[in-house]
């Protein structure tokens, strides 16, 4: 049986972004449409829990890449794969779609997949402006089975990577040598507690120490039931390319860009304007508007 349903994308645009930081935006910001560059560096975690047969206790089943997570739980990673697939569409080099499926045999007794919760993260590089790593952060949390006593099959979500941003970013130039700072410290240790490897507690401290993250942004989901006893969870997203307005995040204008806007933009209009007032005064002077000699120092003076 195949189950298809879409969802409402939270898809942000440039002006949700420019309305945080609030006005002053034609000379003071500009946005910068790049695909971040992404590698996806295996720390994970994964936890599911299943009901039990006739109302018993329920079980949970976790995999996690962090050891501080194993210890404190006492538990053994329990998945069978992560299959971690870049697909370059256009041949670039660079990372168009990501496609994650983690599989896992549902334990011995259980009568039903109840929730799951999934989050890993990516290290994303943007180098068009100056060198950022940002934050990526991508998990599912705490979602229900997708159908009743759900045991075997394959469950799939589709969305993309999008970028949220408090403040615009700043890159050093000449005579003001001043970056935007990125924290890495929102990445659970040996020492974290288990309330400190939850998704939320993680976008907390993601979003109140780093001026701008990706996160992901579903667009659909569907499930399809099979007999192979096993659960596969997919997460499928796309990274720019034809969602590039998804990645676009705000810069600073330096002075030199400042100045060539200023260049750009003014020096046309100046040009036309001295040739309109030239054109006026000529007029004026020919047709005895204004009755007075006009000195022309570069010409031969006449009579």
């Amino acid at each position: 049986m195949i189950v298809m349903k879409g969802q409402k994308a939270k898809v942000g645009t440039l002006g949700d972004i420019w309305i945080l930081i609030g006005g002053e935006l034609w000379d003071q910001h500009r946005p910068v449409y790049e695909q971040p560059r992404v590698k996806f560096p295996y720390k994970y975690l994964v936890l599911a829990e299943f009901e039990g047969v006739d109302d018993g206790e329920s079980s949970v089943l976790t995999c996690s890449s962090f050891e501080g997570y194993n210890s404190a739980t006492e538990q053994l990673p329990s998945c069978n794969a992560i299959r971690v697939i870049p697909i370059d569409e256009d041949n670039d080099q660079a990372i168009d779609r990501l496609r994650v499926t983690i599989s896992f045999n549902p334990p011995d007794g259980a009568n039903g997949l109840r929730f799951y919760t999934v989050y890993y993260f990516l290290e994303t590089t943007l180098t068009s402006q100056c060198n950022f790593r940002v934050p990526a952060f991508i998990y599912l949390d705490k979602l229900p089975a997708p159908a009743a006593k759900f045991l075997s099959g394959k469950i799939e979500h589709h969305g993309v990577v999008q970028a949220r941003q408090s403040t615009s970013l700043q890159c050093p130039f000449f005579m003001r040598q001043q970056k935007s700072h990125f924290s890495g410290r929102y990445y659970p240790n040996e020492n974290s507690t288990l309330e400190e490897f939850q998704p939320k507690m993680i976008m907390g401290k993601i979003e109140s120490s780093n001026p701008a993250y990706f996160e992901y942004s579903q667009t659909r989901t569907g499930w399809m039931s099979d007999e192979s006893g096993v659960i596969n969870i997919e997460m499928d997203i796309a990274i720019g390319g034809a969602d590039s307005q998804a990645t676009a995040l705000l810069y600073r204008t330096s002075l030199w860009q400042r100045l060539s806007q200023f260049w750009t933009s003014y020096f046309p209009l100046l040009f036309v304007s001295l040739w309109i007032a030239n054109k006026v005064k000529m007029y004026l002077f020919e047709n005895f508007y204004l009755r007075a000699v006009e000195v022309l120092p570069w010409k031969q003076k006449y009579i």
